[in-house]
């Protein structure tokens, strides 16, 4: 009796969607080649950092440049120009010039006329590139992302998950490639304020600005000529920088770095807080940091909390409480009133007066926004900034009336 054998091949295909990144390179001279330019306003697209100074807001667009809008009025904001600096991502302000990153460069720019702002200082090579080619003289300088959905056999699937520079948009395959990388002070210049999310500060005479991996100090003593004074390796995966009184507090993805800044030419470690790996932004206030962890590809972590620390010992800090949040990003306190921004479920509002039950002290919560970081603004009103994906809003804040939105900035994608 004859057997009728036969093989089946084996066919195995899905359907995926992912982000495609694309490299971009540049020689150094080519990014030199351009400068800052005041353009008329633009909308909102993609904002990032943001920054209060003497009535107005400055919103970055995320490598782009930055928004400026004059805010004399929080019920009607008007954005008044656009301030084009290709590679902008972060900005800091002090005595009417801002100082913001062009790539790997670091511009000095005046904006006493913010409608016509003008480039008065460039200090090249302050930042490390994402990569460079030392023999080409090319620097990778973004990345351009673009959504793609295409069938392919399980072989190739498997493949491209495992290459770098793809970000899965798929539930199940959630993936990133983990190599990708207003205050007045002591002399009495009049500096802005940033938000918890932000990476450079300014104390005196210096800014501070942290990378992936380490804090960077830059002099200002001449202000159209930042000069790179030191760098401070930190290890990996920094994220914030917080000043408070003398001290620098550093949130990375795995703890957060207090820094004695008594020397500001030279800050000092004086110790370091482990916690679970997660994005974690700072504030402190008083004998108390406060840091938000949340989860996330990028945060690579699986916590979403409140951690309350007691640094009256700013050589052991210590954890007094861990409060569960929904999704904490960035976080603001003023007087008594702590706003943290969670993300897609809008924002929540907390009486700290006794800050170890601050989880019974939920005073209101504000909902069916995207909320990402908040600064509370100098003033007799209780005004509160916050950015996010959906735009930019203007809330007053009491524990009499809670949230009452006042303005608002529609991003358009």
């Amino acid at each position: 009796m004859g057997i009728l054998s036969s093989c089946l091949k084996d066919e195995c295909e899905r359907e995926v969607t992912y982000i495609r990144s694309t490299p971009v390179y540049m020689t150094k001279s080519e990014i030199r080649l351009g400068t800052a330019t005041s353009e008329s306003a633009r909308e909102l697209k993609n904002p990032g950092q943001f920054y209060y100074y003497q009535d107005h807001i400055f919103i970055v667009e995320d490598g782009e440049g930055v928004h400026i809008i004059d805010n004399t009025i929080p019920e009607s904001p008007t954005p008044i120009s656009f301030l084009a600096v290709p590679g902008a991502d972060n900005m800091a302000i002090k005595n009417g010039i801002l100082y913001v990153n062009n790539y790997i460069d670091l511009m000095a720019i005046d904006i006493s006329n913010p409608v016509s702002a003008e480039v008065i200082g460039r200090t090249n090579d302050i930042f490390d590139p994402i990569w460079e080619d030392v023999n080409s003289g090319q620097v990778l300088v973004d990345y351009i992302l673009e959504e793609v959905t295409e069938t392919m056999d399980c072989h190739s699937f498997s493949l491209l998950r495992n290459r770098g520079g793809v970000f899965f948009t798929e539930a199940a395959f959630d993936f990133v490639d983990a190599n990708t990388s207003l205050s007045n002070s002591s002399n009495g210049a009049v500096t802005g304020v940033g938000g918890s999310m932000a990476r450079f500060t300014i104390i005196g005479d210096f800014l501070y600005t942290v990378s992936n991996t380490s804090l960077d100090v830059i002099s200002l003593e001449q202000p159209t000529q930042p000069n790179f004074v030191s760098t401070v390796d930190l290890g990996w995966g920094i994220e914030t920088i917080f000043p408070y009184e003398d001290k620098l507090f550093i949130g990375s993805n795995a703890g957060m770095f207090i820094f004695d800044n008594s020397n500001p030419a030279a800050p000092t470690q004086l110790s370091a807080f482990e916690h679970a790996r997660a994005c974690d932004p700072v504030f402190v206030k008083g004998n108390y940091a406060y840091v938000t962890l949340r989860d996330g590809n990028l945060c690579e972590g699986f916590v979403n909390q409140l951690d309350l620390i007691d640094i009256s010992d700013l050589s052991n800090p210590e954890l007094v409480e861990s409060f569960p949040m929904d999704n904490p990003h960035g976080l603001t306190i003023r007087n008594n009133d702590l706003i943290i921004c969670e993300g897609i479920h809008g924002l929540k509002a907390f009486d700290i007066e006794d800050p170890a039950i601050l989880d019974e002290k939920m005073m209101d919560t504000y909902e069916g926004i995207h909320s990402f970081d908040a600064i509370s603004i100098p003033g007799s009103r209780p005004l509160t900034i916050v950015i996010g994906e959906d735009g930019f809003y203007q809330f007053l804040y009491s524990k009499e009336n809670g949230f009452e939105l006042l303005s608002k900035i529609d991003t358009k994608r």
